[in-house]
């Protein structure tokens, strides 16, 4: 649990300074993109040994690691049928012309995962920026947009980064927790 705690603070620290500024002049990565909906989705299903009520405690205690405050993330916790949900948040930046990092918003999205015997799935999905209005981002993909912006794929790179990041902690939170013995 402990070292949980730390690579996510690591992370972190990564997501808000180097991963951004990195993302000035990097190719964005293809983000996934939902071919029925022509949404970004992040979607897997990944195998893990245990019962759907094991692997949903595992999934709350990494919510519990993962986000500053989960209880805010959280919609849904359903142990029954074993659903959690919830809604994330991320930061996101750009540089300005003397390299002074500037706050480009706030960028929205959902976070399921769903249960069964020995697997689970999780979900990302509806990615929004949060402004006056929600702004879908699946607008930043469309370079021929009279109003884009070259600024989008830095914002592009960081979402993805970010998300990447994020299933990453969650495989290995969702992994069985190995008991040491004291053998003295």
């Amino acid at each position: 649990m402990k070292r949980i705690l730390i690579l996510t603070a690591i992370l972190a620290t990564q997501v808000f300074t180097g991963s951004v500024a990195i993302a000035q002049g990097q190719p964005v990565p293809p983000v996934p993109v939902d071919p029925d909906t022509k949404t970004i989705m992040y979607r897997e299903v990944v195998s893990e040994q245990g019962n759907p009520g094991y692997l949903y405690d595992k999934a709350i205690e990494w919510f519990r690691a993962y986000y500053v405050n989960p209880i805010s993330v959280f919609t849904v916790q359903d142990r029954v049928n074993g659903k959690v949900e919830g809604t994330g948040r991320l930061k996101i930046y750009y540089f300005d012309n003397a390299g002074t990092r500037i706050d480009g918003g706030q960028v929205q999205y959902n976070i399921k995962m769903e249960f069964k015997e020995n697997r689970y799935r999780y979900t990302l999905t509806d990615f929004l920026l949060k402004s006056a209005s929600r702004y879908p981002l699946e607008k930043w993909l469309n370079k021929s947009d009279p109003a884009y912006n070259p600024q989008w794929e830095s914002y592009l790179y960081q979402v993805d980064t970010t998300m990447q990041r994020l299933i990453t902690t969650m495989k290995a939170g969702m992994k069985p927790t190995v008991k040491k013995t004291d053998e003295w």
